[in-house]
């Protein structure tokens, strides 16, 4: 069976776009892959177009030998855009070839060793806070922080992560400077900024209860010193881990190895290469590896080497449906599984866009058996929602 067409569809996605890849072949199976340009990741659509004219011709069944020939042709400027390109590609040959082979694709990873896989409520109450006109209830205040992670414990979740937020400045706002919002490139961390995370983790506590795993995410919002003025500031709270990005192995052993809590990281690295250094320093409990941006195939690679360093995978995965069915499918064969990240608050016209939505049962989604990745987009629902000029953190603002 042999590739025929690659084609790119976008679609609108609220405060950002999601991005597909279909994948043609000459006996009229289709297979298809979600990517992302909304995460500082501007240009994948142009690479995949570009890396996806090597593919006409070509045997679905042989995604190995694209990926080592492409690797090659790239070398110069391996990871970033490059690589969630390949990436998207290579689960749009998965997913074909499980397709014509008749089983999901976790059958073509080993087979599942699980048939349900613990989540957590990611962006709790984030999404309500950023982006209310797309994730109601707002909310916009501690008490709503709190009846959020009652919602949580109620839908019978027994997960969560959340991020940093001020609350006594003005109208609930989002702290990421990592991000440039605010622009604050020091990354320091003063009292109000320790302060208000202690309320805001205080408020989930009281409403999730006392049985509920709490994360907190603080990506790349500061550097060491503060990393560690946090930990410190919270030592005496019980969270399930503290997530952290940082571009340099060393110098986030060094806040592990003085932190109170477990330490999660490495959503943005790229293939072993890049997991490496962050695996010989001991930088992390537990190794995020994004299999949409690496493709699937490589990430059961780089979990099998975090196994065999004793540490434990969790899949990064705040995208759409497919995203979350193409890591359900890694998460069920992967054997150092902790825990699957999951958006539990979805866009109003997200189940038109897919043709089986993820299915949640106290806490846990259920893996799915469907051929492929469980799930397809629906070509003519992702048209009737054409794409916004740009969207996620790129998000385009006219003078």
């Amino acid at each position: 069976m042999k590739v025929t067409a690659i084609e790119t569809i976008s679609c609108d996605a609220g405060w950002r776009n999601y991005y597909f890849l279909k994948l043609s072949t000459d006996r009229g199976v289709v297979g298809w892959s979600e990517y992302d340009e909304g995460f500082g990741s501007p240009g994948v659509t142009t690479i995949i177009e570009q890396l996806g004219n090597r593919l006409m011709g070509k045997e679905v069944g042989q995604h190995e030998r694209f990926f080592a020939e492409v690797s090659g042709l790239t070398r110069p400027a391996p990871g970033s855009v490059i690589g969630e390109s390949i990436g998207a590609i290579e689960n749009a040959l998965l997913d074909a070839k499980a397709k014509t082979l008749n089983v999901p694709c976790h059958e073509l990873l080993g087979g599942k060793i699980r048939d349900r896989v613990k989540v957590y409520w990611s962006h709790c109450p984030t999404w309500r806070i950023n982006h209310p006109k797309y994730f109601p209830p707002a909310v916009t205040d501690l008490q709503g922080v709190k009846d959020t992670g009652a919602e949580a414990r109620e839908r019978g979740f027994t997960a969560l992560k959340t991020n940093i937020f001020i609350h006594d400045d003005g109208p609930v706002h989002a702290w990421r400077p990592g991000f440039s919002v605010p622009f604050y490139p020091e990354l320091n961390v003063d009292r109000k900024v320790i302060r208000n995370i202690r309320s805001h983790l205080e408020a989930l506590r009281d409403g999730a209860g006392p049985d509920m795993d709490i994360l907190l995410d603080l990506n790349f919002n500061a550097r060491p010193e503060g990393l560690l003025k946090i930990l410190r500031a919270i030592a005496d709270m019980d969270l399930f881990w503290v997530e952290i990005d940082n571009y340099s192995p060393k110098a986030l052993a060094y806040v592990r190895n003085h932190s109170p809590h477990p330490i999660s990281s490495c959503e943005t690295l790229f293939g072993i290469r890049q997991f490496m250094p962050y695996i010989n320093e001991q930088a992390m409990d537990v190794a995020i590896v994004d299999a949409i941006w690496n493709g699937v195939w490589q990430s059961m690679k780089i979990a099998a080497v975090a196994d065999a360093h004793e540490i434990n995978v969790a899949p990064h995965n705040f995208y759409g449906d497919l995203c979350t069915m193409i890591n359900a499918n890694f998460a069920a064969a992967v054997p150092n599984l902790r825990i699957m990240e999951a958006d539990i608050d979805r866009l109003p016209w997200e189940g038109e866009l897919f043709t089986h939505a993820p299915v949640y049962e106290d806490g846990h989604l259920i893996v799915p058996d469907r051929p492929g990745w469980g799930t397809d987009p629906i070509e003519d629902a992702l048209r009737a929602h054409p794409p916004k000029l740009t969207g996620g953190l790129l998000q385009y603002k006219r003078a």
